[in-house]
């Protein structure tokens, strides 16, 4: 029997002809040696189909049937390329039986993804195929394949700066855009009728995935009660225009030709942004609608949000390759002056392949061309996937993996005991790399009657911090509970966030509202945590954060919530009456009765969005680049305005996570984005509910460090008092007389301790017996209801 080669598509930045290492590499080895060439994709349900949103699977099927069509127009035309072969089930067994069945010697297929299951699935399936003998070909999507960090990801640097001095110095890998080497007169020796199952029709492939996704999830979503929808701005463009090779290509090519801003104000319309027309209203993409209207959409959105709302998906995918991209940036044309940049030590020609002058450091304070910030939305997710393959490297080699482990690992931590967290990784949206970190249930969590449980438990970290902040909080609650129960573990799983925006988590060009980073944590509770019934922990704007997610979520998956010093607007109970219209000289609409119906109209009730006058929407990054370089030198000195009571927890892991993000690609943006933020909903409302079934609202820990001196002592004294009027029945308050804004961190004992308590009186948590020996004494009288 003639031998073949496999290419399997992942699904994972490969779904395309052009530039496409795995095609490229198995053409010209197959006409070299008359070979066959057979492509395969496996639908995998645990992977693709899972607990997915409909966004993600509407983009994957539109891709891949587009995939399947050019290889069949191209097989037609050659005897050694075969059709697409698309089989469903787990990879680990379908190629390898696939393997056999054509005598392949070979299959190429993409580097490992850094998100797990993919990653496990690649590895297990390549592991059987090396034991059968079949030659596994890796290939990859790096821009520069000269660099120091390609295949040995412990030489990239700890932060962007650095690693932009070296990347700069380096050519970025040309797109290779030919598709040859496909032996169009090979006579095929043995017939070749592979069985294929053939892409599903949309319907068909929604289906699968419903009957894959646990029941939780499925009724969760179909309860617009209790579930508000997480749609993205211009959703329906995007997974309908540009989610294949041709429409993301014709893509480039028009912004290319007309520049951001025509490209920009063309596709990106205030009534695209809601979506109209689609299933379920979204506060975040109304949010972003309400910034649009009534203006020019390149006056408002972010700088580099049209490129990356149009590109993100398809590179991510692999409709598009990101080399092609960063080339269509590099390679401006005509240009009828040399272009020159300064390496730092002379002035230097760009060269024919960046013509355009661009560079991975470029950060310009006053505004950024069409073609720096295409650019920008290449580079700046290279590094954060770079970053991820850094971690997860380490976290393999039995590494620490986060940059608090990182740095604590060559400095004595003279602070609070840490847990360790395990690094993972989620896309969101199918388009965005997000970190997380896992502590496992304790050991005798399982053992116990599953009424009995206590929910998962999900932190969210606020501003400018990350999910490390909550090691020492973690460790505090297993080391409490399993002393609190006679040496038995039954601590819950724990989960730990980074915010897109923050931490390890990308930073794109987007404009961040607090509707952006809600729908990320529905999304998350949903697709990661898969409705299990959870408590959510927030600090600062974590803390309203996860209120407003919790209203979307309801109560039957968020049981509780823990606000460690939260951020969001509460109005005093004595005198809060409800949603009222603002009279802001616009016509009210009567109908609006709270004000999450308002989010999801667009708060057509109150004042419009208003651009920066005179400076315009440019200046945000400015201002946004400004405090980055004005609060950076000052990081371990402010660190004492939230540590103040504890400045041995303040140590070298957190300066080092809090540099890290700051001087990540998208910082600037997302500090200057805070003007953009729609109308609050006001904790009474998210907290207490809206009246619509008539239950109490969501069990409350507030868990307040008086002494926060980022508001003030006094302040912080008086919002614990309005959260006591809030409804004794289901909000507690527990003050902590020597804490700041940060108190699970500076105080992670006492707020562990005040935690377990509420578990056990208002989630009904009968294992949980708390004795109150499990504070040091010092530490328990500081403790107050």
């Amino acid at each position: 029997m003639k031998k073949s080669r496999l290419v399997w598509l992942t699904g994972y930045e490969d779904l395309r002809l052009h530039d496409q290492k795995g095609f490229k590499e198995a053409f010209t080895k197959a006409a070299e040696r008359n070979e066959f060439v057979v492509p395969i994709f496996v639908i995998d349900p645990k992977i693709y189909l899972r607990s997915r949103s409909s966004s993600s699977l509407r983009r994957l099927h539109k891709c891949l049937s587009s995939v399947e069509k050019e290889i069949s127009s191209l097989s037609s035309s050659s005897s050694s390329l075969h059709n697409l072969v698309v089989r469903t089930g787990s990879s680990s067994w379908v190629i390898p039986a696939l393997a056999q069945e054509i005598n392949a010697v070979a299959c190429h297929v993409i580097a490992d993804d850094v998100v797990s299951n993919m990653r496990n699935a690649q590895r297990s399936t390549c592991d059987s195929l090396a034991e059968m003998g079949v030659d596994v070909l890796r290939w990859n999507n790096c821009l520069r394949p000269t660099a120091p960090w390609a295949g040995n990801s412990d030489q990239l640097p700890n932060f962007f700066p650095d690693y932009c001095k070296i990347a700069n110095a380096l050519p970025a890998m040309a797109p290779d855009d030919k598709v040859d080497n496909i032996s169009s007169n090979a006579q095929m020796v043995d017939s070749m009728i592979l069985r294929s199952e053939g892409i599903p029709k949309l319907q068909e492939f929604i289906r699968m995935a419903e009957l894959a996704t646990p029941n939780a999830v499925l009724e969760a979503k179909s309860s617009r009660q209790q579930y508000c929808s997480t749609n993205e701005p211009y959703e329906v463009i995007i997974s309908e225009k540009w989610s294949t090779e041709i429409g993301a290509k014709n893509a480039l090519e028009e912004y290319c030709r007309v520049g951001k801003n025509g490209f920009t104000n063309k596709h990106f319309i205030a009534s695209d942004a809601s979506n109209i027309g689609s299933n379920g209203k979204s506060m975040y993409a109304s949010s972003v609608a309400r910034i649009v209207k009534n203006h020019s959409p390149d006056d408002v959105l972010a700088q580099r949000e049209g490129p990356t709302k149009a590109f993100s998906s398809a590179i991510a995918l692999g409709a598009l390759s990101a080399r092609d991209v960063l080339d269509a940036a590099r390679n401006r044309s005509p240009v009828t002056t040399p272009v020159f940049w300064w390496d730092g030590r002379a002035k230097i020609e760009c060269p024919d392949d960046n013509r355009a002058g661009l560079l991975p450091s470029d950060n310009n304070i006053w505004g950024r061309s069409s073609e720096g910030c295409l650019s920008d939305v290449c580079e700046w997710r290279e590094w954060f996937h770079l970053l991820a393959e850094r971690s997860l490297a380490l976290q393999e080699m039995g590494e620490p993996a986060t940059s608090g482990g990182e740095k604590l690992k060559t400095n004595n931590n003279s602070g609070d005991h840490r847990e360790n967290g395990h690094v993972n990784y989620w896309r969101w949206k199918g388009q965005h790399l997000v970190r997380y970190l896992t502590w496992p249930a304790g050991k005798d969590y399982d053992a116990q009657e599953e009424e009995k449980r206590t929910p998962a438990i999900l932190l969210v970290h606020g501003f400018a911090a990350s999910a490390e902040q909550w090691e020492r909080l973690v460790y505090s609650i297993r080391e409490q509970t399993i002393k609190s129960n006679d040496g038995k573990d039954v601590t819950p799983p724990i989960f730990a966030i980074d915010l897109l925006g923050f931490g390890y988590s990308e930073k794109p060009g987007l404009s961040y509202t607090q509707y952006l980073w809600e729908s990320q944590i529905v999304d998350f509770a949903f697709e990661v945590m898969e409705a299990t019934p959870l408590v959510m922990v927030g600090n600062s704007i974590g803390g309203g954060l996860s209120a407003g997610a919790a209203a979307s979520l309801g109560k039957t998956i968020c049981r509780g919530l823990v606000l460690c010093n939260t951020a969001g607007v509460l109005l005093d109970p004595d005198t809060y009456d409800g949603y009222n219209a603002n009279d802001s000289g616009a016509e009210i609409k009567s109908n609006i009765n709270s004000h999450t119906e308002a989010a999801l109209e667009g708060n057509p009730n109150e004042a419009p969005y208003s651009p920066v006058p005179i400076l315009g929407n440019k200046s945000l990054d400015t201002f946004g680049l400004s405090i980055v370089k004005i609060i950076y030198p000052q990081i371990e000195d402010r660190l004492s305005i939230i540590y103040g009571n504890r400045m041995q927890n303040a140590d070298a892991a957190v300066v080092f996570a809090i540099q890290q993000s700051a001087l990540s690609p998208g910082s600037p943006n997302v500090i200057g984005s805070g003007q953009k933020l729609a109308p609050n909903r006001p904790l009474n409302e998210v907290l207490m509910g809206i009246g619509e079934d008539g239950e109490e609202g969501f069990p409350v820990l507030v868990v307040k460090g008086l002494d926060d001196r980022v508001s003030s002592p006094e302040a912080a004294k008086s919002r614990a008092e309005r959260f006591s009027k809030l409804n004794p029945k289901t909000v507690n308050v527990e003050t902590i007389e020597d804490a700041g804004h940060c108190p699970h961190d500076d105080a992670p004992d006492k707020v562990a301790h005040a935690m377990l308590k509420w578990f056990a009186s208002s989630l009904q948590d009968t294992t949980v017996t708390l004795e109150v020996r499990t504070v040091k004494e010092k530490d328990a009288t500081s403790v107050t209801k």
